[in-house]
Formats: structure tokens, C-alpha cells, sequence
């Protein structure tokens, strides 16, 4: 699911997968997916071009949100200088995910099975094997593979290997830090855990087999995705996510899942933060553009959107 590039990705040390999958894999390389894709015009998706909106209510109240990839990548992490003058006049950072040593305790908790289960039972043997000789590259110890849920597998093996250096998050919220800007965040690690915990085990399991046979291709598609980004290309990014899939089905699942419920709940948190006045929003870009985006959705709620940058 080339998605989780975008979702997940906070690193850019680009390599291939060495070892051959097989027939196994077939079925999932270049797949055009087992229905007609629809095809989208670039000009059709709303809000696709641009990182950083200003959005008014009809009382004058006002906010900033800005479209972030969660990238280790200094291309990314460079702030240009209209987001950086928009967050340090602001009262209030708010990022996607609050990411403290909580959040942290969190997610390394909920990676893993607590029930006895293992992902070698879940998975055919081709693709654990794969696991067993990369999953080190993203910090997980050998010994702990046989508990790893498969949604964990899949958003640390569905990006380049990790390097050393902050994400663009981490470089925001140090910004708001040293300006003395009040911290929050529009959802808990938790409530993202449980999201992702929310995806059936078979089709954690269908995306886990898709980014693993087309593992060389997502890093290859992770140079454009960063080049469309820092162009502001968000439109670019949808088109590039909506190429075809093993199972449009499952995908469709997904972005219900991981983006649109996530946008409704999302949008109900930054109507309260708006009333409040003056608030800097970073969230993933994703969740931005399109009908079933957020500026969409404040559109639709009598915002009026503006673009900055």
C-alpha cells in the first residue's frame, strides 16, 4: 500500500530488498489491482496545490494549518520562511500526534502482540524470512519479530531506513519550544494505536505482502513523493496514491480507516481550537486535500480557506 510512504515516512536512506521473493510475489508486483481505476484530474482535487492555509471563522478568529510529511529528509525539515514567521507569531503549536516519551511508551507497547500470537503464523514464510533479515535496519530486535503485529511490520518496512536526524515534526515542535509556544496535540498516540489496531488482521496482512513485494519500488516512489512535496504538489502526492493497488478494496479500507475518520474526528477538534484564536496546526498532508479532506471540511462549516504557501 504505497500510502504508508506518505503516512509513515521519516527516513531517506534509499536501498533496495536483495532478496528474491519468488512466485510469492507475483501477484502483488505491478499489480493493477482487480477493478478499473478511476482516473482523477489533477485539477479536480480541492486544495491540492499548497502546504499552508489561514483558516477564518465568521467571527474573525483565525488559524493557521500547515500539510507536514513526517520525513526525516532535509529537504523536508528545512522550515521555509512563511511557516516558520506563521508559527512563531502563533499562541498555540498544535501537532498531529504529541510526540513525549508517553507517546513513545505508547507505540512501542502496541507494536507488539500481548496475546501469544505470532507473526510467523500470520504471514507466509517468504515474507517473514524477508522481516527476519531487514527488520533491524528500522530498530527492531531479531528476537522480538515473532511478536510484531503486522501493521507495525509494515509502517516501519514501508519507508527507507531510518538516519539519523529529527523529523520535520520534531523540528516544529523544537521551533515552538524555543519561542515558548504552547504544545497539544489534535489526537493521542493511543487514539492513533487504536485506529491502526483497527484494521482487520487480514487486511494487515494484504498490505503487509504489498509493501514487502514492492518494497525496492516504494523507496524508488519515496524520491518523487519528497520532490512533489517540497514543490507543493499535494495534488501530485493523491494521484500518486491513488495508482493501483493489489486490492483496491482493501485500500479503500484503509483510507476510511486511517484517513477519513481520522479527518472527521480531526476537523471536530480544530472548530474548538479556532475559537480559541491564532493556533499554528501541522498535520500530515494527507489529510488536506480532496473532498473528503480537512479544508473541505472546514469549507463546508463556513471557513474561509486561505492559501499562504
Amino acid at each position: 500500500m504505497r500510502l504508508f510512504l506518505f503516512l509513515f515516512l521519516s527516513g531517506l536512506a534509499y536501498a533496495d530488498a536483495n532478496e528474491s521473493l519468488s512466485s510469492f510475489c507475483q501477484p502483488y508486483i505491478n499489480s493493477n489491482g482487480n477493478h478499473e481505476q478511476d482516473s482523477t484530474d489533477r485539477d479536480s482535487i480541492p486544495y491540492g496545490e499548497g502546504l499552508l492555509w489561514q483558516i477564518r471563522a465568521q467571527n474573525g478568529n483565525h488559524a493557521h494549518i500547515f500539510g507536514t510529511m513526517h520525513s526525516q529528509d532535509r529537504l523536508v525539515t528545512s522550515v521555509p520562511p512563511p511557516v516558520r514567521l506563521a508559527l512563531v507569531k502563533s499562541s498555540e503549536f498544535v501537532m498531529e500526534v504529541l510526540l513525549d516519551q508517553h507517546a513513545n511508551e505508547v507505540f512501542n507497547q502496541a507494536i507488539y502482540f500481548s496475546d501469544g500470537t505470532e507473526l510467523k503464523n500470520l504471514v507466509d514464510s517468504e515474507i517473514y524470512s524477508w522481516l527476519e533479515n531487514n527488520i533491524g535496519d528500522y530498530g527492531i530486535q531479531r528476537e522480538d519479530l515473532p511478536r510484531l503485529k503486522p501493521w507495525a511490520a509494515l509502517t516501519l518496512a514501508g519507508r527507507p531506513r531510518p538516519v539519523h536526524g529529527p523529523t520535520q515534526d520534531i523540528v516544529l515542535m523544537q521551533l515552538a519550544e524555543s519561542a515558548n509556544i504552547k504544545i497539544t496535540a489534535l489526537e493521542s498516540m493511543t487514539e492513533l494505536v487504536s485506529a491502526l489496531n483497527g484494521i482487520s488482521m487480514e487486511d494487515q496482512i494484504i498490505i503487509l505482502n504489498d509493501t514487502i513485494c514492492n518494497h525496492g519500488e516504494i523507496l524508488r516512489q519515496t524520491r518523487d513523493t519528497v520532490n512533489l512535496y517540497i514543490n507543493r504538489d499535494v495534488a501530485g502526492i493523491v494521484l500518486q496514491n491513488e495508482e493501483p493497488h493489489y486490492d483496491e478494496a482493501v485500500f479503500d479500507r484503509f483510507m476510511q480507516q486511517i484517513v477519513y475518520d481520522r479527518n472527521i474526528r480531526m476537523v471536530q477538534k480544530i472548530e474548538t481550537i479556532i475559537q480559541q484564536n491564532n493556533a499554528f496546526i501541522a498535520v500530515g498532508a494527507s489529510h488536506l486535500p480532496g473532498n473528503r479532506g480537512i479544508l473541505k471540511m472546514l469549507e463546508q462549516r463556513g471557513y474561509t480557506i486561505t492559501r499562504v504557501f
